[in-house]
């Protein structure tokens, strides 16, 4: 009969820790995803602040130099698919004409003189 109620109290032990550490997971699995969130939040707010920049960028306002490489390759994509679109265009046999206007990206702007501006919209979040 010992035999038994050693058996039944390993069992018991066994179902405790079980319990316990399935808690701890869920826990953790919790806090990880309130940490996920938060990162989110954080990347949302940096293309916010990267969208605000390169519109000032575009609007021809004076911005720190060290940003000058990144708009300019900003610039580059941007002038890569108004070109791939017009390829598109030109396969689907579209007149350049019917076609939606397209933005056009600015010229680096030198710390003392303004680049024109251009009108490129940038989805709000």
């Amino acid at each position: 009969m010992s035999f038994f109620k050693d058996l039944s109290k390993k069992i018991t032990e066994g179902v405790q820790d079980a319990t316990e550490k399935a808690s701890e997971l869920v826990e953790v699995q919790k806090l990880n995803a309130a940490i996920n969130k938060e990162k989110n939040a954080i990347a949302d707010a940096k293309q916010q602040i990267g969208d605000k920049i390169f519109a000032m960028y575009q609007s021809g306002e004076s911005l720190p130099d060290i940003l000058s490489a990144d708009l300019l390759t900003i610039t580059t994509h941007l002038q890569n698919i108004t070109g791939l679109e017009a390829k598109i265009r030109e396969v689907k046999g579209e007149s350049p004409i019917s076609a939606p206007a397209q933005p056009q990206a600015a010229a680096p702007a030198a710390p003392a003189a303004p680049a024109a501006e251009v009108a490129v919209e940038i989805p709000e979040r």
